[in-house]
């Protein structure tokens, strides 16, 4: 019982931080997102800020606190994968002058874990630590390919707005080739091209794209862009390996 309510507890906290980092930053706001009673939400901000998970600042609110940055920090000290693809990403990313991400998969979404800004000036939503779901991006459809049908359809239909049966026939194109695109699949005039990463068994263990608008990126270019970034996804593996 006693380790019953704990876990409870210790999810409750957790939810409380997501609130926070989703941007609700008063407690009525937190209770009211969550559907937790103010009590409980209250004694349990008050240890996180004990414990520098959250901060209240004054005329703004609960705010992540000084812990969590610390904890980022580390977390990306232990995933040598970035520090690694990092110098590539921004080699792709001036030669092609296109926004370059790369991304993991976690669960059923992308985690973006770089991203470096190409010289065009778009402006794409994409942000380092989004987590957006797989079917709807051309990198988290890279990161499907070795996936089974059935599970590729799970996927694509947590998604609406997807068509799974002609998303189903591109995932077996991308699939046999090793590449994904994203035709504006989820975001009017945006499109991307994007290579997996495996390690030494073959495994994906990322993937990296190259994004931009429509103008930018016809068919022909996205076909032409497959070859270059497969090169440094094979240059990052290398390293990795």
């Amino acid at each position: 019982m006693a380790s019953n309510q704990g876990n409870q507890s210790l999810n409750k906290a957790i939810d409380i931080i997501d609130a926070i980092a989703d941007g609700h930053q008063q407690l009525k706001g937190i209770c009211d997102y969550l559907n937790l009673p103010n009590s409980t939400v209250h004694r349990i901000i008050h240890g996180l800020i004990a414990a520098r998970y959250v901060r209240d600042v004054k005329g703004i609110g609960l705010v992540l606190g000084t812990k969590m940055i610390q904890l980022g920090n580390r977390a990306q000290k232990d995933m040598p994968l970035k520090e690694i693809s990092h110098p590539y990403l921004c080699e792709l990313a001036e030669l092609t002058n296109d926004t370059v991400h790369l991304g993991i998969k976690d669960e059923d979404e992308v985690f973006y874990l770089d991203k470096i800004l190409g010289n065009r000036s778009i402006q794409l939503r994409s942000q380092v630590g989004d987590r957006l779901p797989l079917a709807g991006t051309g990198i988290g459809k890279s990161l499907m390919i070795d996936m089974p049908t059935t599970e590729m359809k799970r996927l694509i239909n947590k998604q609406p707005n997807l068509d799974v049966d002609s998303l189903l026939s591109r995932m077996k194109e991308y699939a046999k080739h090793d590449y994904s695109f994203d035709l504006e699949d989820s975001e009017e005039l945006v499109r991307c091209v994007a290579v997996p990463i495996r390690n030494k068994h073959n495994n994906i263990i990322a993937a990296i794209s190259v994004t931009s608008i429509t103008p930018y990126m016809s068919d022909s270019r996205m076909v032409e862009l497959i070859e270059v970034i497969r090169g440094f996804s094979k240059r990052i593996s290398e390293k990795i390996n």
